[in-house]
Parts: C-alpha cells; sequence; structure tokens
C-alpha cells in the first residue's frame, strides 16, 4: 500500500469508572431521556473501533491513512424503473468489467464499466437487448458530473468527448460518500451531529451528510459482528417513488490490495433502489492511496455545465404538425397536444414535475380558450411516467393501460418528504381512466384512437395513439427514428413489432410523432426495418 500525509485524526478516550467507587455509592436516580443517553455507545470511540477493524487507522494516533481506493470487479446492474410489468424487478445488464477510482479529499469519482446483455434474455427497458457491448464513463468532481468515452476524456485535444451530466451531481457523490471508508470520514467530519444506537442488537451511525455538499441527505450505516460497516442505507427523491431508499450491502471483506495493506475490502457489494436490486458487484482486486489517482474536471465541463433545472428554464417548443395538433419538444422526451371541440388532450408526460408542468404551461398558451383534460401515458417506465404527478396536481385524468393502475395508485401514496413536489404540496385525489386493447376519445371535432402494442419487449403494456382523420402516429421508445441522413443501422426487433401492429390494426400511417426524436413519416420506419 502508498502511504499519504495525515488526513483524518480520531481522537478517542474512553472514561473507565472505578468498579469500587461504584459499588460504594447508590445508583442515581435517571430520567429516561438521560438513561438514554448513559447508554447510547460512545461516538469516538465507535468510529475508531470500526476504522481499525477496516484497517485504515494508523499509529499510536490512529491517523486514518487512506485517501483514495481504486477497484475492479465484475457483476450484474439493472435499468431503474424499467421493468417490463409494471412493479416486477428492474431489466439486468451483465457487467463483464467495472473499474473505480475514489478520491476522499476533492471528493471525486470515476466509474469505468463495459456491460452487456445478460446470459439468459430479459425483457424491458434500458436499451436492453443491446446491439454490441456498451461502455460507459461516468465521472463526479465537486459540483461537476459528466460523462466521458474514456477515462480522462476532454482532458487533452483529441482525448475522447466529455457531455454534461449536471442531473447525476448528486446522485454521484451519494455513490462515493455511502462506501464504508467514506462514511467513517463524513462520521467524523461531522462531530457532535454523528449519532450512534443500538436497533436490535445492532449498531447502527447515523451522518448527516450537509457538510459534503448533500443538504438534507442523511446516511445510517449499520456494522456486524467484527464492527465492519455491513449495510449503509439512505433515502433520496424519486419522481415515481417519492422518498426512495437505496441500501447498500457490504459482505466478504478482505485483503485483495495489488500490495497487501491489510485494509479490509468487501468483496461483494449488493446495492437495492426502491427494494429492487440495482448494482450487484464481485470486487477482484483493489488499490490504495495512489497518488496519481486524480479527477480533474476538464474545462469543457466547467463551461458548458447547466444550471438545475427549474419549470422557468425548461425548454418547450409547440411544433404546429396540422391544425389542432401540436408537437411539444425542446429535450430529451416530446410529447403531443391534441385539440378537441371544447379540451385538450395530452399525451404523455415524461420525466418530472419540471418537464411536465413547462409543457402544460405551453399547452395552455398555445390553447388559451380550453382546458387541459386527459393525459395518455405511453407506458410505465419512470422516464415516461415521471411527471404524471405533476399533471395529476394541475387537474389532468390519467389515461393508462388497465395493468398499470394498480401500481401507480401503490406508488402514489408514498411521501414525497425529501423534495416535496406539487401534488405533495397541492394533493389533489388521482384520477385514473383504464385502457385496455382499445381505447377511443371522440367528438364532433377529432378522433384518437388508443392501441395496446402487442408482442413487445420493451413493456408489456405499451399504448399507441393514432389519429385516424389525420393519419399520425404517436409512439414511444418502439421507433427512435436516427438523424436525417444517418445511414442505415441494423434493425431493431421493436421498429418491426411497431410495423407489424400498424398492419394489424390496419392503420393508414401517414406520419409518425416519435416521443423520442424528430417527426417522421411511414417511409422513414420502412426504411428501419429494411422495406423499400
Amino acid at each position: 500500500m502508498r502511504t499519504t500525509s495525515l488526513v483524518i485524526i480520531i481522537a478517542a478516550a474512553l472514561v473507565v469508572q472505578s468498579t469500587d467507587a461504584q459499588q460504594s455509592q447508590p445508583p442515581a436516580r435517571t430520567a429516561p431521556a438521560a438513561k438514554a443517553a448513559a447508554n447510547a455507545p460512545d461516538v469516538q470511540q465507535t468510529l475508531r473501533v470500526v476504522g481499525l477493524a477496516l484497517g485504515v487507522l494508523r499509529g499510536p494516533n490512529f491517523v486514518d491513512a487512506i485517501s483514495t481506493i481504486e477497484f475492479w470487479a465484475n457483476g450484474t446492474m439493472n435499468a431503474l424503473g424499467q421493468a417490463f410489468k409494471a412493479g416486477d424487478p428492474w431489466p439486468a445488464f451483465k457487467v463483464t468489467s467495472y473499474h473505480a477510482w475514489i478520491d476522499f479529499k476533492q471528493p471525486a469519482m470515476r466509474v469505468d464499466l463495459t456491460r452487456t446483455n445478460p446470459d439468459v434474455p430479459t425483457k424491458g427497458g434500458g436499451g436492453l437487448p443491446l446491439a454490441a457491448p456498451q461502455r460507459l464513463g461516468m465521472a463526479v468532481s465537486g459540483k461537476y458530473a459528466w460523462n466521458e468515452s474514456e477515462p480522462g476524456a476532454g482532458l487533452a485535444p483529441g482525448k475522447g468527448t466529455v457531455v454534461p451530466a449536471m442531473g447525476a451531481v448528486n446522485d454521484r457523490l451519494l455513490q462515493l460518500w455511502t462506501m464504508p471508508y467514506a462514511v467513517l470520514k463524513a462520521a467524523t467530519k461531522a462531530g457532535d451531529k454523528t449519532k450512534v444506537t443500538i436497533e436490535n442488537g445492532t449498531k447502527v451511525i447515523t451522518v448527516p451528510l450537509d457538510d459534503q455538499g448533500l443538504t438534507g441527505i442523511t446516511v445510517r450505516a449499520a456494522l456486524d459482528a467484527k464492527n465492519l460497516i455491513s449495510r449503509v442505507q439512505v433515502n433520496t427523491d424519486n419522481p415515481v417513488l417519492g422518498d426512495m431508499l437505496t441500501e447498500t450491502t457490504y459482505s466478504d471483506y478482505k485483503d485483495i490490495g495489488e500490495i497487501p495493506s491489510d485494509v479490509q475490502f468487501p468483496t461483494h457489494i449488493a446495492v437495492t433502489q426502491g427494494g429492487s436490486p440495482i448494482l450487484d458487484l464481485r470486487v477482484t482486486k483493489t488499490d490504495t492511496n495512489n497518488p496519481y489517482l486524480i479527477v480533474p474536471v476538464p474545462e469543457a465541463i466547467e463551461k458548458a455545465a447547466p444550471p438545475s433545472p427549474s419549470v422557468a428554464s425548461v425548454k418547450v417548443d409547440a411544433q404546429k404538425v396540422v391544425d389542432g395538433v401540436w408537437f411539444l419538444t425542446g429535450g430529451t422526451h416530446n410529447s403531443v397536444a391534441v385539440e378537441f371541440k371544447d379540451h385538450v388532450v395530452l399525451v404523455e408526460c415524461p420525466l418530472n414535475d419540471e418537464r411536465s408542468l413547462a409543457v402544460v404551461e405551453t399547452v395552455r398558451k398555445t390553447v388559451p380558450n380550453k382546458p387541459l383534460k386527459y393525459v395518455v401515458d405511453t407506458h410505465h417506465h419512470f422516464d415516461h411516467s415521471g411527471g404524471l404527478r405533476g399533471c395529476v396536481s394541475e387537474g389532468l385524468s390519467v389515461i393508462t393501460h388497465a395493468e398499470n393502475k394498480p401500481y401507480l395508485e401503490k406508488v402514489w401514496t408514498q411521501p414525497h418528504t425529501i423534495n416535496p413536489d406539487r401534488l405533495a404540496k397541492m394533493p389533489r385525489k388521482p384520477v385514473i381512466e383504464v385502457a385496455m386493447d382499445r381505447h377511443v376519445l371522440t367528438d364532433s371535432a377529432r378522433t384518437l384512437n388508443i392501441y395496446r402494442l402487442e408482442g413487445s419487449d420493451h413493456a408489456d403494456s405499451m399504448l399507441i395513439a393514432y389519429l385516424p382523420k389525420e393519419k399520425i402516429l404517436i409512439e414511444a421508445d418502439e421507433f427512435n427514428p436516427p438523424p436525417p441522413n444517418a445511414p442505415a443501422g441494423p434493425v431493431i426487433k421493436e421498429n418491426q413489432v411497431l410495423y407489424d401492429n400498424i398492419q394489424r390494426l390496419k392503420l393508414d400511417v401517414q406520419q409518425i410523432a416519435p416521443i423520442h426524436g424528430r417527426l417522421v413519416t411511414i417511409d422513414d420506419l420502412r426504411k428501419a426495418i429494411g422495406k423499400r
């Protein structure tokens, strides 16, 4: 193991009372709160014992000797909120390589991983199945987060590409600060704000992360019989699940350093979110205190990093397709507004409150004299249903497939206290109207047919919407049109599934309004599946 300068000193002094003195005096009457405080474990002593068990405290002064950690692993990772059926576990990728760099001083972290399809075919979203192994580079340093095509991309001319990912700052910092060694460092820095309790016979360290830039976030770390951190829990906000519990389990601690160092590292790391697996790693090798392990912020990221999103900053462009139909773009997810005689129907309220409320505001400005009545939810995947609560708060009724209703009703009862959304602040009972194989919205002005898509491996209850008079199809994730004049790629099964359903339903489609991508014609879909 390489050594570095002193980082943190954990000083602890045990107050040992004389047994004889205790026996010579009668026990004093103590209030319940005082008794609890007297029985609470000593925080500094607990942290010292944990540090010694982890092998990170050295010398007579118990100096924290760990400044960086690097580890290699393989396993599985799951696509959050992308289950084939609502309520099922998230679909899993096979992770063939996982390499993480963690610098506790900055703090900063870089993860470079390669993932591919699981050994057993699976259904659901998240990009599965992959056409080829996929490499992902994710980094965070202080207040910046970015994705990179290779480690160190953007730091030298011609060295890879970088893309800002500011919305991931907190999630990535949390991944760092829930590592066992980081919990110990955060607990030491928090001082009197760190608490140690006994819960069902288990010691639990509670640490607020305000000093680490994660305001209002608290981690709870449970210790095993060897005083090693075995479980870390933290609650964060999720647009669908509300106060979402992330639980990381650490087990099978060993010294597997490239150079033996006595540092105990968990060789099995398992993470769940909302009760479902999200990451499961088997660690094969570690390294500590590498003086060359740095995660600098590329200049392009410092210049391009956008501010935190708000309704005012979300861009929504209303493109008129035909009279009474608008294609709402400006982000990663589109929506479509359809005008009827005395109301407007919205297809898709994606992502979160910021996006959905900005879409609602744009529709009301575009069609000022008619109320928004319905929102059609194409499917339950979190990126497509995350804005539904915002639309419900604005008085819209939700049309979704019957399979999704019990799940939405269940998750919408969960608390949203960490980051209260509009529906939490202004409660309103959601109105959910179910669709089956076919659902029709019609009046004297217009008809909108809603169909269940058959044969999709992406989502079991996928809905598409069709305007027969205008010959416009609205769909999500089945066909994401590439840029104009892009070379033909491999045929994707979902593209064929969409085309087959158009034929099955005998729809005369001329235009396609996708939730991802640009307006295209039916000929673009035919080209994608190799038909003239």
